[in-house]
């Protein structure tokens, strides 16, 4: 059986060797020509596919340069271009096709343009003198900011008179409120509020149910003192900054820990109404009365009330063109209402979900000075002040801080000016959510050029093709 297979086998093999002998010379002449045009393209498609890997990976990494080089605002020019160059050489190696060239930066107001090329060496066009093949790319990052709720934590003590510090201040954050709006494709992407702080916080009139426009808002959620000393019945008490003895809009806060935290629809404040107890030693009661005679029961109370998260910002920067500076500071409860504020909880519920993903949300605090207190009245009352010190008010800051951080909300601070302690400096580095989200401003210069920073940084990025 296996001699049988073996005569068929070589049998086979005679039959070909006679076609093969016999069809050779016409079949030459068609190999001949073909042979070339099938190298070539082979060749080409070689050449073809090297090119094209050598764009995508020089697309890829100018596309990381520029994102890296555009998201930060503190770069000086030659730093981006710096900054562009070490990216590029990162992610495309001199171990890649290619040596990178023609590395272009244009830097403009809002975005960021980056192109490059590469010579990739040819395998098989180099035979028709085609030693080199160029592929280029070319990206542009544009800031533009989508989707954020920005709630400003402004020191409007008493201190801020100093060299007229309360008008930086205001220059600074309409400065910032113009950079947010500027950049913005849909302005109602963008809602941005404002709490002023002093020796209290200043809820206007939406603490009593309304707008300022008379309109209605929500439940009331400050509770007037029954009776009171000013006007009687404590029910006839309105929100009204032209009178001292009506209400100016602050109000006292919550016992401790409830002064640290979030709130919810049965939390209700006390209404601010400075009074002092016969108890008092006798050189309280009499600055007290002196006091009383000037501002009645809103002494230290400063009438800049807050502004919830907005889209109008014509209407926020007519509030912070009416910032004035008085009271002491209470840095700790500026940034608690900021925290209720951003909320969706009730008494503001302008807020996203925090669980919402499409809106981040965001705290920018400053301060001009020490958290202090009174030995007259302020948010915490006058029974209460002996039982507060500076060291309750710095750890409460504190804590709030890391609650809201828990939280998702990203906080910038800023301590301005040359007189606040290293302690006070700690807390605030602390506070923000890392270290490059903490500046210090000794003067008004820095103090705006720090609120453009912040603006520009809240900005996303976005690579346009």
């Amino acid at each position: 059986m296996i001699e049988k297979i073996n005569q068929i086998k070589q049998y086979c093999r005679g039959e070909i060797r006679r076609y093969v002998s016999s069809t050779l010379g016409a079949s030459a002449v068609m190999i001949s020509l073909c042979i070339p045009a099938v190298l070539g393209s082979m060749g080409l498609a070689i050449d073809a596919g090297q090119i094209y890997l050598a764009k995508m990976r020089l697309e890829h990494a100018i596309d990381a340069a520029a994102l890296a080089a555009a998201g930060s605002t503190s770069l000086t020019e030659a730093e981006i271009i710096q900054r562009v160059y070490d990216y590029i050489r990162a992610n495309y190696s001199d171990e890649e096709l290619g040596e990178v060239k023609d590395i272009k930066v244009l830097i403009g107001e809002n975005n960021l343009s980056v192109s490059a090329s590469v010579d990739v060496n040819t395998l098989f066009l180099h035979f028709l003198g085609v030693n080199t093949a160029e592929a280029s790319s070319e990206t542009e990052v544009v800031r533009e900011v989508r989707g954020i709720e920005v709630m400003m934590v402004l020191d409007v003590t008493g201190s801020m008179n100093s060299n007229n510090n309360i008008s930086a201040l205001r220059t600074a954050a309409t400065n910032f409120v113009d950079i947010l709006y500027e950049r913005s494709t849909e302005d109602s992407t963008i809602k941005v509020g404002m709490v002023p702080y002093s020796s209290a916080v200043n809820v206007g009139p939406y603490g009593l149910g309304y707008t300022p426009e008379g309109t209605a808002y929500d439940d009331p959620f400050v509770v007037a003192p029954d009776p009171d000393r000013y006007i009687n019945p404590s029910s006839n008490i309105e929100f009204n900054q032209s009178s001292k003895y009506q209400w100016w809009g602050c109000v006292e806060a919550l016992d401790y820990p409830a002064d640290t935290t979030d709130s919810n629809d049965d939390t209700r404040w006390p209404m601010y109404r400075a009074y002092f107890n016969d108890s008092d030693s006798r050189s309280v009661r009499d600055n007290a009365n002196y006091y009383n005679n000037q501002y009645g029961p809103n002494y230290t109370c400063n009438k800049a009330y807050v502004v919830p998260l907005t889209a109008d910002n014509d209407y926020l920067k007519s509030r912070i063109s009416l910032l004035r500076a008085d009271g002491n500071t209470h840095g700790n409860l500026g940034m608690t209402w900021a925290y209720r504020m951003l909320s969706p909880n009730f008494p503001f519920r302008e807020g996203a979900s925090f669980e919402d993903l499409i809106w981040q949300k965001v705290v920018v605090m400053m301060t001009d000075g020490n958290n202090t207190t009174s030995p007259y009245y302020s948010a915490y009352g006058g029974a209460r002040l002996n039982s507060v010190s500076v060291t309750d008010l710095n750890t409460r800051f504190e804590k709030t801080c890391t609650e809201m951080k828990q939280k998702g909300i990203q906080i910038y601070t800023i301590t301005f000016s040359s007189g606040i302690s290293d302690t006070s400096k700690g807390y605030y580095k602390r506070c923000a959510s890392d270290a490059t989200k903490y500046f210090d401003a000794p003067d008004q210069t820095d103090l705006i050029e720090t609120f453009e920073k912040i603006s520009k940084e809240l900005s996303n990025l976005y690579i346009v093709q």
